[in-house]
């Protein structure tokens, strides 16, 4: 059967609500990828699919398929994480140099951000010299003398970033089994034994809802689990932004200061320590919680991300004057009482009017913009009293206006959000939800 046929078969097969095999997945696949298969027929597969669902096995396929269509890592004693994207998250900058001075491994293959949400390659590039460009044996090496490496993802999983860019323009990302084998076929790649997601839910996440992020954490582990790695989940909330900073010097900055030991955001700082718990659980290290405490307050975890900086090339020592724009404008409160919102995707978008993310790719991002949110939800508030500072000029009056209508005072008492709205740890054999 040749590529056309196959995927003329699956298309027929798919439409009726049937059952594609593994044989013909991987077919499928493989032909794509090969660019045996035209757009239009992937395109089509793709829709049956987005309306038709695929049950595991063949979500199962699909991941595997896609996992084994390119160049693989093997890093079977190290560990990873991987979010489903947000705004202000900086969780790979804090808590992997942690696990790391905890003498857990980590090795990690990172994005650019794309539209809203910031992507930790774009972050770490705000660091004068360094740089995510390493080749596999340099990566390796690195992964083995000072347990960090964070790179940019390169050929892995081809087929996964064929199909993602033909989803992306045929409206077929929203479907559950097409992002969860896209997420774990990349992350199944890189070869990394224990793997713990960290699925945001909220206004400025993929995920909106509980249910829907329940939904993914549940397949992602399950998914992993079946691919031989030791896999968890926390869902973590995103209707306001993580931390304070938004923008890439501003957030390798809070990073820092969480790094130090010093005061960050409460849910930074929770999120953060509870991720480093969860990986070194996962990696079955003895007492995770008084590790990660020492870690921090001894300064290992502070070096360890200064040696990381500086084997990736870039400048420590620039470290403490990070680029960030002088020109800065205040968001006051129009009114005294209680913060009842600060809305994650309007201050998103917000910085990405200023130039600290990109609308489409290949844009240049400006490391020196970006926003810091001094108020989170639950806090009470003076009138005047500053919610937010807007570093940068770019646009500053749209951005301006999307910040200003991210926050919502309240006059009664709101309560705080919790940073962690759940947990699946299937790989253990327990699940738990707060």
């Amino acid at each position: 059967m040749s590529y056309v046929e196959a995927a003329l078969e699956a298309i027929e097969e798919k439409k009726r609500g049937g059952r594609l095999p593994e044989g013909l997945i991987r077919t499928v696949v493989e032909g794509y990828t090969a660019g045996e298969i035209p757009d239009y027929q992937m395109s089509a597969l793709l829709m049956a699919i987005f309306i038709r669902g695929m049950d595991y096995g063949e979500t199962l396929a699909l991941t595997r398929a896609m996992a084994e269509s390119g160049e693989r890592y093997s890093f079977p004693e190290c560990v990873d994480k991987h979010s489903t994207g947000g705004i202000g998250d900086k969780i790979s900058l804090t808590s992997l140099p942690v696990v790391a001075a905890c003498g857990a491994p980590v090795a990690k293959l990172s994005g650019r951000g794309l539209g809203y949400t910031g992507g930790t390659v774009d972050k770490l590039e705000a660091i004068p010299g360094f740089t995510c460009a390493l080749d596999r044996e340099r990566f390796e090496r690195q992964v083995r003398e000072i347990g960090l490496a964070i790179v940019e993802a390169g050929e892995l999983a081809p087929a996964d970033r064929a199909i993602y860019a033909l989803r992306d323009a045929t409206g077929t990302v929203d479907s559950l089994p097409l992002i969860g084998s896209s997420i774990v076929s990349k992350k199944a790649a890189t070869g990394a034994g224990h793997l713990l997601y960290d699925v945001k839910c909220g206004s400025g996440a993929f995920m909106h809802t509980l249910e829907e992020a329940r939904g993914l954490a549940d397949l992602l582990v399950r998914l992993s689990t079946s691919l031989g790695i030791r896999a968890a989940a926390l869902i973590t909330e995103m209707d306001q932004p993580l931390g304070s900073a938004i923008g890439n010097s501003l957030e390798v900055r809070e990073a820092l200061r969480f790094l130090r030991g010093e005061r960050v955001a409460g849910d930074l700082d929770a999120l953060a320590r509870e991720i480093a718990v969860r990986l070194l659980q996962l990696k079955g290290v003895e007492e995770p919680e008084r590790q990660v405490e020492e870690a921090i307050s001894s300064g290992a975890a502070y070096e360890k991300f200064r040696e990381f900086v500086r084997a990736q090339s870039g400048d420590d020592r620039a470290l403490e004057h990070l680029e960030v724009s002088d020109e800065i404008t205040e968001v006051c409160a129009p009114a005294g009482g209680y913060l009842r919102r600060a809305e994650a995707i309007k201050l998103g978008r917000a910085a990405l009017a200023l130039g600290a993310g990109r609308e489409k790719k290949g844009d240049e991002v400006d490391p020196a913009v970006g926003l810091e949110v001094c108020a989170k939800v639950g806090d009470r508030v003076e009138a005047g009293q500053t919610l937010a500072l807007i570093y940068g000029a770019r646009n500053l009056r749209r951005a301006a206006e999307l910040a200003e209508d991210a926050f919502e005072i309240a006059p009664e008492p709101v309560e705080p959000i919790p940073a962690i709205l759940g947990s699946v740890w299937e790989a253990a054999g327990r699940e738990g939800e707060r």
